[in-house]
């Protein structure tokens, strides 16, 4: 079946004769070919798509690599420093016990000195048995606590070579910066040295008498 096609004004008319069966598959193929173009634009596209994410894969496990690299890296820095590690702290904690072991050091010679002064002349202390007490508190916010605290107790031997009342010997200790407490406890004629005689005052001292060498130790 033909068709008669109108011709573009002032121009002589135009016959199609191409049966209509002709038209149709030459549309189809038309069609086929653009759906054709359209497929292997869109294979083009998944291969591009497909082909930067696997660049990227790529990319992403050298970078995971390079960091697992440098978290072993580090890992073997951090086990090198172990030891040192280990030692600073048995260091802290050694200076710490030490500070605590020897928290009641004395300053003896000034004890001592302290207590001479407070004796009558000719008078000698012969000897002493003292226990130190409870270590200070080095982080005790009231700086008078170490004066009220019991640092040593026991006793102290005192050799005269003149009879002497023992509480007026007690009362002139307690006087003495570092003693809290004095009381005599018994005088006794010297049997090594006739003529001489023995006082034994028990005394209590705070904890002043303390040397603190080692109070910052303890704190460490």
């Amino acid at each position: 079946m033909s068709r008669i096609v109108a011709a573009a004004v002032g121009g002589p008319p135009r016959v199609d004769l191409l049966p209509r069966s002709e038209v149709d598959r030459r549309e189809r193929e038309k069609l086929s070919v653009v759906w054709v173009r359209i497929g292997l634009l869109a294979l083009l596209l998944a291969a591009v798509l497909i082909g930067a994410a696997f660049v990227w894969n790529q990319f992403a496990q050298q970078q995971l690599v390079a960091e697992q690299d440098r978290s072993t890296q580090l890992l073997a820095q951090i086990g090198q420093l172990n030891d040192v590690s280990g030692a600073l702290a048995t260091e802290g904690e050694l200076n710490a016990f030490r500070g605590e072991a020897m928290g009641s050091d004395l300053a003896w010679s000034g004890i001592l000195d302290r207590v001479r002064s407070a004796l009558p002349a000719d008078t000698t202390v012969t000897g002493f048995e003292l226990t130190p007490g409870a270590v200070p508190d080095p982080a005790a916010k009231d700086k008078d606590a170490a004066k009220k605290a019991i640092g040593l107790t026991g006793t102290l031997t005192i050799d005269s070579p003149n009879a002497l009342d023992l509480g007026a010997l007690a009362r002139g200790l307690r006087g003495v910066g570092g003693v809290l407490a004095a009381d005599g406890r018994a005088s006794t004629a010297s049997q090594q040295s006739p003529g001489r005689y023995i006082y034994t005052i028990d005394v209590t001292f705070d904890q002043t008498v303390y040397s603190g060498r080692y109070a910052k130790e303890a704190t460490k």
